[in-house]
């Protein structure tokens, strides 16, 4: 993963400073991933190892340490991001040129979008420090001016903590903390000056106490090094302090290092910056459509519940390497990658989609594509996201049918039929077969609603539907005109008009007979249920016409003539209207 994807996904989702405590920060940063693997770094870092941006993101820490100890270092850094606590000290590296540095970090855990933890280290370059340590009994007044010269608050101490010499920088915050510098002059112990801030619960309280027992370990030469990192709060100013003890091993007679480095601003950036990392998650979470953040590869780098609960996966499962978009339909694979790069490249992406969950149902969705840029305005990640939006879908199939489809049968309506009938006119004229619309007038219905009701004769309607639909193929088309009219579109019929009228016969003979046959309806009865026997026959219309001249109106005009003619000669009987084209 590259530097400005971490910098600008991982930890800089909302409105955060980090950015610009990596660029302005005098001490080296760095964030590096559960593999070791660099991916931010500030120049400062970059300066201090001699080595350019573009040769160590993506590479190991491990590469400015000696080959010797890159295993144990690796491990280390592991052991520290899987149980915590302090991961912290003084190092030998290496710089691109094989020189020898020495360097102190500090490192802490930072929380990734992906649910592992990285390692955001601070580094200080103390080859020059360690230089004039060497050098301190050589040369006293070379001391000091280099020692005022630092930043950090330094004074040097014997095996017995007495205060040998101190920089300025130390003596500014001895007074700022309410010291007297008079004890400069004193040889006092330094060890005095620790005992009144261990028991200060205003001056650090449990960690200046850990560092007077740290200190006092050291001058006895039980260990060389440690530091602690302690608050020092002044009544109007929130301040946070790195103290570093350093035994020099080489001096005789033995001498110790103390420094006290201001780290306030990073101690606040971190603090804001886990604060807005939370806000981030909380607003994430709590988002009622799904959410993810992507590589350019398609690959899940954040998921929030939402997502979770819509498709029915684990957060897990989403966010393994390799599983891109589990819920996403195999066959539109190519058209999402296609559509990510699109976004990538500045376009909008919108689509609606039929996804798939985990236990393989399937849902309608919206999904939303929006591109997120680096500080230079390239495009780095995608953000997703998703909308079930299958009530949506229902409510407008549901005002599709209530347009287009009549209630009571779920036959298509008066509307939908017109719409049919045109497009048998339209298909006639490519293939130059002939159609036909039959008009079907139920013969004996208005009795069955005068005796029992019109629940009872809504009854027989649905039943007539339902064999209707028996005597057609699935290219016919069967529809509700209204009342007890149906008509029946019987399309791509043969060419000649005698075949034609023959196939249409058989047909027409076929759907009177059907609705010829008797009907058992149910109906309440003192009660209880019961059913009555009803027959009920049919005059039948057709229309046999060809695509040559003809429209809508005069179909069903000619339909509806041979119906009633139908009626007029008996009744159950099937009447042609043949078109003047065809005569």
């Amino acid at each position: 993963m590259h530097g400005n994807t971490v910098q600008n996904l991982l930890l800089n989702n909302i409105h955060m400073p980090f950015d610009e405590v990596m660029r302005h920060s005098p001490l080296g940063m760095a964030v590096i991933n559960f593999d070791g693997k660099y991916e931010a770094i500030n120049e400062v870092y970059c300066d201090i190892y001699g080595y350019t941006k573009a040769q160590m993101l993506g590479h190991s820490f491990t590469m400015v340490f000696k080959p010797e100890v890159r295993d144990y270092i690796l491990d280390l850094h592991q052991r520290f991001l899987k149980t915590g606590g302090i991961l912290a000290g003084e190092w030998e590296v290496q710089r691109a040129d094989d020189t020898i540095l020495h360097v102190i970090s500090q490192s802490a855990q930072v929380p990734g979008n992906d649910g592992t933890m990285r390692r955001l280290v601070y580094v200080t370059d103390i080859t020059a420090r360690k230089k004039i340590e060497r050098e301190l009994e050589a040369s006293h007044l070379f001391i000091h001016s280099v020692l005022d010269a630092l930043p950090a608050q330094i004074c040097v101490l014997d095996e017995k903590g007495t205060i040998l010499s101190a920089n300025s920088a130390w003596i500014n915050f001895l007074i700022s903390n309410g010291g007297d510098p008079e004890i400069l002059l004193k040889q006092s112990s330094y060890l005095d000056l620790c005992k009144p801030a261990a028991t200060s619960t205003n001056k650090g309280g449990l960690e200046t106490e850990l560092f007077y027992e740290k200190l006092l370990e050291v001058l006895a030469g039980e260990n060389d090094y440690f530091e602690i990192e302690y608050p020092s709060h002044l009544p109007d100013e929130r301040r946070w302090f790195i103290a570093r003890v350093t035994r020099i091993p080489s001096a005789e007679p033995p001498r110790i290092i103390v420094s006290h480095d201001n780290v306030t601003a990073l101690k606040i950036a971190q603090e804001e910056l886990h604060e807005s990392l939370t806000f981030t998650r909380k607003l994430i979470n709590s988002m009622q459509d799904g959410f993810t953040v992507l590589e350019r590869s398609g690959r899940a780098l954040e998921v929030n519940p939402a997502l979770c609960r819509m498709t029915g996966f684990l957060d897990t499962e989403l966010l393994r390497w390799g599983a891109g978009f589990p819920y996403w339909p195999e066959d539109k694979n190519d058209q999402l990658q296609t559509l990510l790069q699109r976004v990538l490249k500045g376009a909008e992406g919108e689509i609606e989609v039929t996804l798939v969950r985990k236990n393989g149902t399937r849902f309608p969705a919206n999904v939303t594509f929006s591109c997120v840029n680096d500080e230079n305005g390239h495009p780095i990640n995608c953000i997703a996201t998703i909308k079930d939006i299958t009530e949506r879908k229902r409510m407008e199939d549901d005002v599709h049918r209530l347009a287009f489809y009549d209630p009571l049968t779920n036959l298509p309506n008066r509307r939908l039929l017109h719409d049919r009938i045109e497009q048998s006119i339209a298909a006639g004229k490519r293939s130059g077969n002939h159609a036909a619309v039959l008009m079907i007038d139920l013969d004996n219905f208005k009795p069955l609603n005068d005796n029992f009701g019109h629940d009872v004769g809504d009854l027989l309607l649905i039943e007539v539907a339902s064999r209707l639909r028996s005597c057609v193929r699935e290219i016919d088309t069967v529809a509700r005109f209204g009342g007890d009219e149906f008509v029946i579109i019987i399309s791509e019929l043969q060419a000649g008009a005698e075949n034609s009228k023959n196939q249409v016969t058989m047909i027409a003979e076929k759907i009177r007979s059907a609705l010829c046959t008797p009907y058992l309806l149910p109906i309440q009865y003192d009660g209880k249920p019961e059913y009555i026997e009803h027959r009920c026959s049919a005059s039948i219309g057709v229309a046999l016409f060809n695509s040559h001249n003809t429209t809508e109106t005069q179909v069903m005009k000619w339909a509806d003539k041979a119906m009633y003619l139908a009626k007029d000669d008996g009744r159950n009987l099937i009447r042609f209207y043949i078109a003047p084209s065809l005569q």
